[in-house]
C-alpha cells in the first residue's frame, strides 16, 4: 500500500467546507471525503546552554590571513554546551548543544576589520559557511544569522590588531523552514510567555512580500544609488533587475548584485560579495523613470545570506536548565503526502 506521511490524510475535500453561505449543506454534510492533506504542529523542546564568549574560538590576534580548525578551535565545555566530535572524513569539529548562531567580539584597542568565515555543518549535515565582519570598533560583538551545529574552521581574511573571539549566542536555529513568523504559534522560555513573532526571523526566501518581485518605485541618483521598493530584502540577499534601464547608468539587467538593507523600503547594491562586505556600493548616474525596473530577490544561499530555515532569538538568559518550547505550524508541503525536501528544509545551505 502507499505510504502517507500525514496521519490525517483523507484525500482532497470534494465540496465547500462551511464557506458557502448560499449552499444547503444539510445534516450531515453531503461531503464524502474529509480534509486533506493537512499539516501538523511540531514542538521544539530545548534547554540551551549559557551564551559563552570564546566558546567557539578563544581570542586570537592574527597578523595575516589565518585559519583555525580542528583542535585549534576552543576546547569542549560543559557549561557552554560544546563538545569535540570526529567527522566521517576523520576531521575534528566543535559541536554545539543545539543549532545556534555564533558571534565575533573584538577586544579593546584599535581593531582592524577582517572578514571572519565560519565553516561547518547544520543539524542535517549540510555544509555551510558564513562571513561575519569583525569591524573596526573596539569591544563590539557582531552576531551572525546562520544556525551552526558543527563548526570545522574559523578563517580570518587578515590581521585584526586586537584579539577577536568567536562566541555562542541565544539565536537558535529552527528545525523546519519558517516562511512567515506567524507559523511560530507559541513560544515559552522557562515558563514565561515570550512574544510569538518578535524573536522569529523567517528563513531565506520566506515571506511572499519581502522576496517577491517588486517594482523599484524610485531610485536616487547618487553615490551610492538608493533603491526604493515596497519591502526591502535582508542584507546580503542576491538580487537582479528586470525591466528597462533607460538612461540610467551603474545598473545592468539580469545581473547578480548583493543587496544592503538601508531601511524597510530602501537599499543599495554591490557588484561583488567582496564589495558588499567592504561596504562598497554602486554609484548610479543618468536619470530614472519610476517603476521602470523590477527588483528580483533570490532565495539562493551564500555566505552572506540569512539561515535557510529561520531562527528564534530567546529574550531571556539561557543557563542550560531553562527550557525553550516552541510550537511550529507545518504546512502540507512540509509534512503532507506531497511534501518535499525543499518545502520542509528550504534551499540548500551554502
Amino acid at each position: 500500500m502507499p505510504q502517507f506521511s500525514d496521519d490525517i490524510f483523507l484525500g482532497p475535500a470534494q465540496s465547500f467546507v462551511g464557506t458557502d453561505a448560499n449552499n444547503n449543506f444539510q445534516n450531515p454534510s453531503p461531503m464524502d471525503l474529509g480534509f486533506g492533506p493537512m499539516g501538523r504542529v511540531y514542538l521544539l523542546d530545548e534547554t540551551p546552554a549559557t551564551v559563552t564568549t570564546a566558546a567557539v574560538l578563544a581570542a586570537k590576534t592574527p597578523t595575516t590571513a589565518t585559519t583555525y580548525s580542528g583542535t585549534a578551535l576552543a576546547s569542549a565545555s560543559a557549561t557552554a554546551g560544546t563538545s569535540r566530535v570526529t567527522l566521517p572524513d576523520g576531521s575534528v569539529a566543535l559541536q554545539l548543544d543545539y543549532p545556534r548562531a555564533v558571534s565575533v567580539t573584538t577586544a579593546s584597542g584599535s581593531p582592524t576589520s577582517a572578514n571572519i568565515t565560519v565553516s561547518g555543518y547544520d543539524y542535517y549535515s549540510q555544509p555551510m559557511s558564513e562571513i561575519i565582519v569583525s569591524g573596526s570598533v573596539a569591544s563590539t560583538t557582531t552576531s551572525g544569522r546562520k544556525a551552526f551545529f558543527q563548526i570545522t574552521s574559523v578563517a580570518f581574511s587578515g590581521g585584526t590588531t586586537v584579539a577577536v573571539s568567536v562566541d555562542t549566542t541565544k539565536v537558535m536555529g529552527l528545525p523546519a523552514k519558517v516562511t512567515d513568523p506567524a507559523y511560530v504559534m507559541t513560544a515559552k522560555f522557562s515558563a514565561g510567555t515570550i512574544d510569538n513573532t518578535s524573536g522569529v526571523v523567517a528563513g531565506l526566501g520566506g515571506g511572499s512580500t519581502t522576496y517577491s518581485t517588486q517594482a523599484v518605485t524610485a531610485l536616487t541618483i547618487a553615490t551610492p544609488g538608493v533603491f526604493t521598493v515596497a519591502y526591502s530584502p535582508p542584507s546580503g540577499t542576491l538580487v537582479s533587475f528586470t525591466g528597462s534601464v533607460g538612461s540610467l547608468t551603474g545598473v545592468a539587467l539580469n545581473t547578480t548584485y548583493w543587496w544592503t538593507n538601508a531601511s524597510s523600503t530602501t537599499g543599495n547594491i554591490s557588484t561583488t560579495q567582496a564589495n558588499y562586505l567592504a561596504g562598497t556600493k554602486v554609484t548610479t548616474g543618468g536619470s530614472y523613470v519610476a517603476s521602470a525596473l523590477n527588483l528580483v530577490p533570490s532565495s539562493t544561499s551564500s555566505p552572506t545570506t540569512p539561515d535557510v530555515r529561520g531562527t528564534y532569538a530567546i529574550s531571556g538568559t539561557p543557563d542550560g536548565s531553562k527550557r525553550l518550547v516552541l510550537s511550529m505550524g507545518l504546512t502540507a508541503i512540509q509534512v503532507g503526502p506531497n511534501a518535499t525536501r525543499a518545502g520542509l528544509l528550504g534551499s540548500d545551505q551554502a
